[in-house]
């Protein structure tokens, strides 16, 4: 189904809007900076790393590989050493893993790019939907058998704390499957399917309740500035991938 403002938005009002959102998140991240933090040389480097992601996040919704890819290794480096500096050292898991996937995207969407030099992404079929849910329902359950390994070597990506979600889920669990579902969504983007933006809908979702839980309110409002733009990204990937057929 074609939408009128959303082909608008991705075709002759496309700069407008990059630039319109990109001030938005400027703004919103800035000041849930000085409103929540207290202005240390982490708050400010982590600050920096967002506002790359902001640029890494829209090139990637509009298919553009050496600024989406590229900043996205630039931006998941500062996540490593983010984490990896406030003590949650298994948190750095998501981020390398997140590098080396723009690095290979690099490479990869650059012999698949249509004639102005953008990407061209691809519809799933419905062994792509199976292997992926197949993916996310193996993922789960193996997980927590993953994070106890390497909590055993002092590496645990989530900590079980018995803090539940409104008193009846949790927080354990929300946060494994967000980590599930985000190297899920990632993996997809980076092989070009389309359907990837509808993971990281949800993916926003869970984080959103994550960030919120943990007072982390510079990665909420992150988050919700993303889910902006992941709504932008699935209507041109998928308008993308139809064109291409």
């Amino acid at each position: 189904m074609r939408i009128k403002l959303l082909d608008n938005l991705t075709g002759k009002w496309a700069i407008q809007w990059i630039i319109g959102w990109f001030i938005f998140g400027v703004i919103a991240l800035s000041s849930g900076f000085w409103l929540t933090t207290e202005h240390t040389q982490l708050d400010w480097f982590y600050l920096g790393v967002s506002l790359v992601g902001l640029v890494c996040v829209v090139s990637l919704s509009f298919r553009r590989n050496v600024m989406g890819n590229g900043l996205g290794m630039l931006a998941t480096a500062g996540e490593v050493v983010v984490q990896g500096t406030s003590g949650a050292v298994g948190l750095m898991l998501a981020p390398l893993f997140n590098f080396f996937t723009h690095a290979y995207g690099l490479a990869y969407w650059a012999k698949n790019t249509d004639p102005d030099g953008n990407m061209v992404p691809k519809s799933a079929t419905k062994w792509v939907w199976i292997v992926t849910l197949a993916f996310i329902t193996i993922g789960l359950p193996m997980f927590p058998m993953v994070n106890d390994w390497l909590a055993q070597r002092g590496y645990a990506v989530v900590q079980d704390d018995g803090s539940q979600f409104l008193g009846m889920i949790d927080f354990y669990w929300i946060n494994v499957f967000a980590f599930v579902l985000s190297i899920t969504a990632q993996a997809t983007m980076i092989l070009r399917y389309s359907f990837n933006w509808w993971i990281w809908i949800a993916v926003n979702f869970v984080w959103l309740i994550v960030n919120l839980m943990t007072g982390n309110y510079i990665f909420a409002i992150q988050t919700m500035v993303y889910q902006i733009n992941s709504f932008i990204g699935l209507y041109e990937w998928q308008r993308s991938a139809e064109e291409a057929v």
